[in-house]
């Protein structure tokens, strides 16, 4: 049978599973009184005629037996004395023998009626172990199940990626339920498809491996997906429960576009199908201002499939206590010596912490891990980093780090995500740029510095460590801190360019952009290069010669280039068009028709180039007989400035409307989509048929208009909006009880039984 390791709760984790299990024991429930207040009370029942049982928690799971007893009648037995209850039960994580149990009873005679009356470690487990239901109400409780543990901890069974190794554990240390944690609990359990938004650092990425070792301990394989959707279909094993975790499934920065190759419709196909599956199950993150900026971009993103499954953590979801248990839980189980923890246990050094308004597990963390030999008053680097977020990348970057290492950094900030082959030769260049040595040592040595603090390397690709070292080497380019000339003489991928060019595009890329302007040769350039090596692709998501030459006019009217511009707008004629994916072809002229770079003449000439492919494709679409290609045609054709079909043309596309809705109309509903019908009878309106009692197809019509009405009461579901969704909830509840709650938990870092200084 399962048992359980109690030393991995928190002192408050083990009271609160206490009150509901002794609860359940005793048949009555319990008030828990936070400890300094408590006069001795950590649990507590009275019946109407004042009868009184106390339950009195001790954590201390690395305590012999003897130090417990000590510790009772020199602390305890005072206030039971003073408190007169009419029983008392002590529960404890320490073992008690035999002997122990009665040098304790008799102390405390007459309150301990008996030796059943003390709980040490093993009647508590053994009392969780008829209570399974108990057991999964608290989270914590469950994953120190030793079954669990053992998934968790040794997962070569269970996890794919070495990052999801090293990550799990950790995590599952440190983290803290809470109720994002819960709702994102309740839709994975509902739905196996679990979208996770929020803020940068709030702890999206903690949730996810949390579910992650939730669907562990009840046998799935956790797979990480690095890439695309696609990795998904290649992992799929029939009969094998599996998880499928995609971290910033989005991309991690609004640099990277997102949802590359047609994903967008690949994501919903397979979340369709993890909905149907009962062995399958799917979790991704995203910052939630990313996911708002792609759902402008991809509106299949918006169907209830991703909206209905999207759980976004709030800030506000940590509450005070929540908070107060995350610092707690990191500074516990740092590496730092006992004297760097105990000032922590003051409450003027956590209370700022804990109540901060850039509070964040992740700062709180990585302060933590790199303040290990680094800081003498790690309390106080906290709150700087608190205070400014940047700081904590700033002072590595800018005074630790090698001048070779900081080369890679900013690199790899062109690169995104690279393989090393890829880094180093254009980290190669970059040095042969600025004059400085660039062999194959220095830059192992340099990988090696900032690999496992700054960069993860996983499978011969290399990345930022977590996304805020990106928004700080954003910063960093910037300030000008590094020479622009030898960054755009070092790239070797056109993802590179690309990402300067979206990097002066933000907000705070004013700093960048005046670089790239001062450079405008190289720059320009590098640009024009990128359409070297466009391919074309049947998938409409891919990148076009047509989208590549309207992200190019959008870097010149950033740059302000003429060069650029008139690249965009040389001759080319309608043949060379054929073939090209129409939506682009359109996107293009409408970005033409608003850049103030182009001139009238030319927009003109272009669109009547795309509007003459248009024609011949939507030709052979009615040739063919397939309708809603053809009116889809139609509908982009009416897009573009003085784009039009009439005459026959026009006549054997409404031939072929008619045709398709008696046809439709014939159809078994269940094989229609509301799409196309909707298209359909749109444009048969828009030709002046309206289905009334002297149109022939009238009766087709009324099919197809309530099928259409049906479908769209089945479609009146709320869309995702992150920033409503976003917004506070309201203030916190019971912050009074949460200090207290907090207080002494923190005072637990100065006790040499919680906290050893050999830890």
């Amino acid at each position: 049978m399962d048992s359980f390791d109690l030393g991995r709760l928190t002192d408050h984790d083990f009271e609160v599973i206490c009150r509901d299990l002794f609860g359940e024991i005793l048949g009555v429930p319990l008030e828990l009184f936070p400890r300094g207040r408590d006069q001795g009370i950590d649990l507590r029942h009275t019946t109407a005629d004042g009868t009184t049982t106390v339950v009195q928690c001790k954590h201390w799971p690395k305590a012999a037996q003897a130090t417990l007893t000590k510790r009772l009648i020199k602390d305890e037995l005072p206030k039971v004395h003073a408190l007169k209850p009419d029983r008392y039960l002590i529960a404890t994580s320490v073992g008690l023998t035999v002997d122990g149990k009665d040098t304790i009873r008799d102390t405390f005679a007459p309150y301990v009626h008996t030796t059943g009356d003390l709980y040490g470690v093993d009647e508590i487990v053994a009392e969780l172990q008829s209570r399974p239901e108990l057991v999964r109400r608290h989270f914590r409780l469950w994953l120190s199940g030793t079954a669990v543990l053992q998934t968790v901890l040794n997962q070569e069974k269970y996890v794919r990626s070495s990052w999801l190794r090293k990550r799990i554990p950790r995590a599952a240390d440190t983290f803290v339920p809470h109720e994002g944690f819960d709702r994102a609990k309740a839709i994975l359990d509902e739905q196996h498809v679990c979208v996770i938004a929020g803020i940068p650092g709030v702890g999206k990425t903690t949730v996810a491996l949390m579910l992650a070792a939730w669907l562990m301990g009840n046998g799935y394989e956790v797979h990480e997906i690095s890439q695309d959707a696609e990795e998904i279909t290649a992992l799929w094993r029939e009969d094998t429960p599996q998880l499928f975790l995609y971290d910033d499934f989005l991309g991690q920065t609004t640099l990277e576009s997102p949802l590359n190759k047609n994903e967008d419709a690949r994501l919903i196909d397979i979340i369709r199908e993890i909905q149907e599956a009962l062995d399958k199950a799917l979790v991704m993150t995203t910052r939630d201002y990313i996911l708002e900026h792609a759902l402008l971009k991809h509106d299949r993103l918006g169907a209830p499939d991703v909206s209905e499954a999207t759980s976004v953590v709030h800030l506000t979801d940590l509450s005070l206590g929540a908070r107060g248990q995350i610092l707690y839980n990191h500074v516990h189980h740092a590496q730092l010596p006992a004297e760097q923890k105990q000032p922590f246990a003051d409450p003027a050094v956590w209370q700022p912490i804990v109540e901060h308004r850039n509070f964040s597990p992740r700062l709180i963390e990585e302060t933590l891990r790199l303040a290990t030999r680094r800081e003498q008053d790690v309390a106080a680097a906290v709150r700087k980093n608190l205070d400014d977020p940047r700081r904590i990348w700033e002072r590595i970057v800018e005074n630790d780090l090698t001048d070779e290492a900081v080369h890679l950094l900013e690199v790899l900030f062109t690169l995104r995500t690279a393989t090393l082959d890829t880094l180093s030769e254009s980290w190669s260049w970059y040095r042969k740029e600025r004059g400085l040595e660039a062999d194959v040592r220095t830059f192992r040595r340099a990988l090696q510095v900032l690999d496992g603090t700054m960069v993860a390397v996983e499978q011969h690709a290399v990345s930022f460590h977590n996304p805020s070292i990106a928004d700080y080497l954003r910063f960093h380019l910037n300030a000008g801190r590094a020479p622009m000339a030898a960054l755009l003489g070092a790239l070797v991928d056109p993802v590179q360019i690309h990402s300067l060019i979206d990097a002066a595009g933000m907000a705070d890329g004013a700093g960048i952009l005046a670089q790239l302007k001062a450079e405008a040769a190289r720059t320009e350039s590098a640009v024009l290069e990128t359409a070297d090596i466009v391919e074309w692709s049947p998938e409409i998501a891919d990148e076009s010669e047509a989208s590549n030459l309207r992200w190019i006019l959008e870097a010149a009217e950033l740059l302000d280039s003429a060069p650029l511009a008139a690249h965009v707008v040389k001759e080319r004629g309608s043949a060379h068009w054929h073939g090209e994916h129409v939506e682009h072809l359109v996107s293009l002229v409408h970005a033409m028709a608003g850049s103030l770079l182009i001139a009238p003449e030319d927009v003109a000439r272009f669109a009547g180039e795309v509007a003459d492919v248009i024609r011949m494709e939507l030709a052979g679409q009615v040739e063919d007989g397939d309708w809603y290609g053809a009116i889809s045609l139609y509908e982009y054709l009416e897009e573009i400035p003085g784009g039009s079909l009439s005459g026959p043309p026009l006549e054997a596309l409404v031939e072929l409307a008619l045709d398709a809705l008696h046809l439709v109309a014939g159809e078994d509903e269940s094989m229609l989509d509301a799409e196309p019908l909707d298209m359909l009878l749109q444009f048969l309106f828009d030709q002046g048929y309206e289905g009334g009692a002297d149109d022939e197809s009238a009766e087709d019509f009324a099919t197809i208009q309530k099928l259409v009405d049906r479908f769209a009461k089945l479609r009146e579901v709320p869309r995702f909006a992150p920033r409503q969704e976003t917004a506070a909830p309201g203030p916190y509840s019971n912050e009074e009880r949460d200090r207290e709650v907090i207080t002494e938990l923190m005072k637990g870092l100065r006790d040499p039984d919680v906290t050893p200084s050999d830890e």
